[in-house]
């Protein structure tokens, strides 16, 4: 499978006839999540995003049991096709249940991390990289262990985390001294409510634009905004 037709899959219809139902079960379920669960980073409008596939899903109106081979090609499929449209996705973690990836814009990410304040936190937490690439695999070391405990019933999650998902540094902060929030959206605020409002409000603009065209029948490539600084 090419990465051309992994991107031109539609919701409605797939690959179409040319691809086996595996395969057009796994494009359908990666394109439908990714909409549904990363819609702000596919807009431009958020640098990075975590999402997971379950092997068992109900997607396009029915369950559909994805096999590790079919979702492993398409994968790597997606992983070669995304970064012509500004996007980069890896594999974090996988168990018999669920595969969890992260995707991001390297230009956007890379600007939220050169924020200082967000450099501050990185480096509080222990975050000794000089570079985008440097920090994603220390997050990725972190991820991996906290699943890792997650399922033996412990671990830690590195909150640290919403800087890469482009929280304001002071509500990343707040978040992780335990304050109060003055509000709460997609993620917690702790400075100004109304601005707070704003922005979980453009955010779920973007998101909700993403997710109505792909539903009407758009193809997945269609939706994607050029690399451009987050707003």
């Amino acid at each position: 499978m090419s990465g051309r037709h992994a991107m031109a899959v539609r919701l409605r219809d797939g690959l179409g006839e040319a691809y086996d139902e595996g395969m057009n079960d796994v494009c359908i379920t990666f394109a439908e999540l990714l909409v549904r669960l990363a819609g702000g980073v596919i807009a431009g409008a958020k640098p990075a995003a975590i999402f997971s596939i379950p092997m068992h899903v109900h997607s396009g109106g029915r369950w559909r049991r994805l096999t590790r081979e079919d979702l492993d090609e398409g994968l790597r499929t997606y992983a070669e096709a995304l970064p012509a449209y500004g996007v980069r996705m890896t594999v974090l973690y996988r168990n018999e249940r669920r595969v969890y990836l992260l995707v991001w814009r390297p230009l956007e990410l890379s600007l939220a991390l050169e924020d200082p304040r967000s450099a501050e936190i990185l480096s509080e937490s222990g975050y000794q990289g000089a570079c985008l690439d440097e920090h994603l695999r220390e997050l990725r070391r972190r991820l991996v262990d906290y699943y890792l405990s997650f399922e033996r019933g412990a671990g830690e999650f590195p909150h640290e985390i919403g800087v890469f998902l482009g929280y304001p540094p002071e509500d990343v902060r707040g978040f992780m001294e335990g304050r109060e929030a003055t509000c709460r959206g997609p993620w917690h605020a702790y400075g100004d409510e109304r601005v707070a409002r704003r922005r979980f409000e453009a955010l779920a603009i973007k998101e909700r634009s993403c997710q109505r065209r792909f539903a009407a029948g758009e193809p997945f490539h269609a939706l994607f905004a050029p690399e451009a600084a987050c707003a």
